[in-house]
């Protein structure tokens, strides 16, 4: 055993000396991802749809890219309810991408291996992400660029991974989208020279990427997403944890569970929206969808032309935590989205800021009821984090997860669910949105620093 222990901290020390550094802290995480967004050469400048180029509004009225892959603007109607019709533009992405954490223990204790990842619509222009993070059209080299590092690793059936599951993203602005999320495990012995591909990156131990979470706009939401699957169990006692002894899923997402669908319409057909430099709603609501070019950064290819969705303001997620019998309890609830069309997805029983708030009356009674319950709250941490700056311009939620002395009285529409049975369902994927995962890592970066008992 001796012997054994010399090995791990030799291997250990190699990564320390080896051209991947190893940050410790959150504050170095953080001095190290401003050093990146001040020295930042990329420019994001705006260009009229109609300008982007390799982009087209296609013969069914979708603006798309030329090659008929990445993603597409499309028009959605959905006349479910019939007191309140909806019809909005809707990003359609078939292809079901990659976001991959590698994971390695040394010293007694497990790091992910992260990057520093510059997207076009992310405010800060750049924040931590997972070691792979790209579209199917991306890691299979569409544009014509550079492969994306490390990918055949991620993408591979023969790696020993501690999750691996396929994720849903925001419905309100996505038709159906979906990522594979996966934290795959590395034999400490090939650490160092898988690090050494991954231009950028850094080892950081997982109880401070967790702790992380709890921090304003620094870890992106690739990341957050990926690390809601990380086992609580293997931050409890990283030592004594067994890897399990499971085969990965199968590449690409189950079969899609019996939902609605919007009807999809020509994007000139939406009567509440109009096509001029951007797509926008006739009285400025919800967001826009605008054009972009990105030119000098060291991506797969030097420029690109790209739409993004731009909220109108600014998101509101609140979680909050109770303690129960068999541990903390969470309170959720299920919502069907315009772009659910893979059932109903289980959120934060408050969560505000898109286009299902429909009235100022039912946002004012949730903001009410919102307020009511953070006020019997003996704890609150709250961060902002920005949402996909691959697809969204500017998009950031403020987000509470509110931590009650004791059990409170229940309403009808209350549901509160035993956290492992939360991160039970996660682990399974394509239930839990992604604003709730993100509160399920804040909560794991709460039970990381020993402000929450798991």
């Amino acid at each position: 055993m001796r012997g054994m222990n010399a090995y791990v901290t030799g291997i250990s020390q190699d990564i320390r000396k080896s051209g991947t550094q190893v940050i410790d802290t959150v504050r170095e995480l953080r001095s190290e991802c401003l050093r990146r967004r001040h020295s930042l050469t990329a420019r994001v400048l705006p260009v009229p749809l109609a300008e982007l180029r390799s982009w087209a509004v296609t013969d069914g009225g979708a603006l798309a890219h030329e090659t008929g892959r990445f993603f597409r603007i499309v028009g959605a109607r959905d006349l479910t309810d019939t007191r309140r019709p909806l019809e909005q533009p809707l990003i359609e992405q078939r292809e079901v991408g990659m976001l991959c954490l590698f994971v390695a223990r040394f010293d007694g204790e497990f790091h992910g291996l992260i990057t520093f990842k510059f997207e076009p619509g992310t405010p800060d222009g750049i924040e931590v992400a997972p070691t792979v993070q790209a579209t199917r059209s991306n890691y299979e080299a569409a544009h014509g660029g550079k492969r994306v590092p490390a990918a055949e690793i991620a993408l591979s059936e023969d790696v020993c991974t501690l999750a691996d599951a396929v994720q849903r993203e925001q419905e309100s602005w996505f038709l159906g989208k979906v990522n594979r999320n996966r934290i795959v495990l590395l034999d400490v012995a090939e650490a160092v020279d898988i690090a050494r591909s991954v231009p950028e990156s850094r080892w950081v131990p997982i109880p401070v990427l967790l702790e992380a979470a709890l921090e304003s706009r620094l870890l992106n939401m690739d990341l957050r997403s990926v690390l809601s699957m990380w086992p609580l169990e293997a931050t409890a006692v990283p030592e004594a944890f067994v890897p399990p002894g499971r085969r990965p899923r199968k590449d690409g997402p189950d079969p899609v569970p019996t939902g609605s669908a919007p009807e999809i319409v020509p994007l000139d057909r939406l009567s509440h929206w109009k096509m001029a430099e951007s797509i926008e709603h006739r009285q400025r609501r919800f967001f826009s969808v605008v054009g972009c070019r990105v030119e000098g950064q060291g991506r797969e290819v030097a420029s690109w032309d790209q739409p993004l969705l731009a909220p109108a303001g600014m998101g509101q997620c609140t979680l909050l935590i109770r303690p129960g019998a068999d541990g903390p309890e969470l309170l959720v609830a299920e919502r069907v989205r315009i772009g659910s069309v893979r059932g109903p997805s289980l959120e934060a029983r408050f969560q505000r800021g898109d286009i299902a708030d429909h009235t100022t009356e039912s946002r004012r009674r949730s903001m009410i009821a919102e307020s009511s319950a953070l006020a019997h709250c003996r704890e609150i941490h709250s961060a902002v984090h920005a949402e996909e700056g691959g697809r969204f311009r500017g998009a950031i939620a403020t987000y509470h997860v509110g931590l009650l002395a004791d059990a409170v009285e229940e309403q009808s529409a209350d549901r509160w669910m035993a956290l492992n049975e939360v991160e039970a369902l996660d682990q399974r994927g394509d239930r839990l949105s992604v604003e709730l995962r993100t509160c399920l890592t804040m909560i794991k970066g709460l039970i990381a620093i020993g402000s929450l008992k798991p």
